[in-house]
């Protein structure tokens, strides 16, 4: 299965192959018309698009490909600059895809500073070799090609933004889903070991929840887990994170907590949430299950964690429910 980076580095390698092949097609006719700077433009471009289109096809890393193509596309913005001093007027109509294609390869916020000072710098170049009208015709094409650019670009972005949010969060509660837990879960462990310093986990559940829907029905219950995600996320410290999962199980992940520190706060959540009084059930309680990963004492995975405050959840639960169990 393809990663996003790859992906995306792909398009962009399609990209970069069809810019150098017009590259080519450009050069090809500036030599049947005795253009000859205009000849080793083309080539040099075309040779920097389809190197790109390679590095683009085979990166992983999507950091590296930017940078990439923040320099290249500096390059060519340059190298079109330099020759505008002689052919303005013949370059002028390679400028306007190329910022359109900034667009595309870079993000936002450089393309929209690449594409403004090409352009500006463009037509002050263009300004000395060519009449009013020819100026005020590139200069309105260009600020409207990029101004199209620029918006279908931020709408882009924000759909994107929108997309990545509904896929790690739940719809209920709107807190993250089990998935983003199992990946951040990866990502705090190995930065335990790094550190040194413990990572915690508490596993929720609310006692008798099914008797609940059974007694006031789903849209009530619904509505409770909302109103217990809204409690929690006020609970907990900056940096910690709350989670949810099919199971109606609320996760909280609590980096550099040892066990003494998780007990602590664990208990402190569940005589909270039994003291509340909540609308229609009037009152709950909560077991919970807790698991520490310490790289001075154990070697644990990420996925032997999250099955240690389970097995912790399901002893709280064997044992009267209404408390907190630490996993040994």
């Amino acid at each position: 299965m393809r990663t996003e980076v790859q992906l995306q580095g792909q398009v962009i390698g399609s990209l970069y192959l069809l810019a150098g092949i017009i590259m080519v097609v450009l050069g090809v006719q500036n030599f049947r018309y005795g253009m000859y700077p205009l000849v080793y433009t083309a080539s040099l471009l075309s040779l920097t698009f389809f190197g790109l289109a390679t590095y683009a096809r085979f990166t992983y890393q999507l950091s590296n490909l930017q940078r990439a193509n923040l320099a290249a596309l500096c390059f060519v913005f340059l190298v079109l600059l330099w020759d505008a001093q002689t052919h303005a007027q013949q370059l002028m109509y390679w400028l306007i895809p190329l910022g359109l294609f900034a667009y595309i390869a870079l993000p936002l916020k450089q393309a929209k500073i690449l594409s403004i000072v090409a352009g500006l710098c463009f037509t002050a170049v263009l300004f000395h070799h060519a009449d009013l009208l020819t100026v005020s015709l590139f200069a309105t094409s260009y600020v409207l090609m990029i101004a199209f650019a620029g918006t279908f670009a931020m709408l882009h972005q924000s759909r994107s933004r929108t997309l990545v949010e509904l896929a790690i969060h739940e719809p209920v509660t709107s807190a993250y889903n089990i998935r983003h837990l199992e990946d951040t879960l990866n990502k705090e462990v190995s930065r335990s070991k790094e550190t040194e310093r413990p990572v915690s986990i508490l596993s929720l559940e609310v006692d008798y929840f099914e008797q609940i829907e059974e007694m006031h029905g789903i849209g009530i219950q619904q509505d409770l887990l909302k109103q217990l995600s809204e409690t929690l996320n006020g609970m907990i410290r900056a940096g910690d994170s709350q989670y949810f999962d099919a199971q109606q199980r609320f996760y909280l992940l609590l980096p550099c907590t040892p066990e003494e520190g998780v007990l602590v706060i664990a208990e402190r959540i569940r005589r909270t949430l039994e003291e509340s009084t909540w609308p229609e059930v009037d009152s709950i309680t909560v077991s919970i299950g807790a698991n520490t990963f310490t790289p001075v004492k154990n070697s644990k995975s990420a996925q032997e964690l999250l099955q240690g405050a389970h097995a912790a959840l399901a002893e709280a639960h064997s044992k009267g429910n209404n408390r907190v169990i630490l996993n040994d």
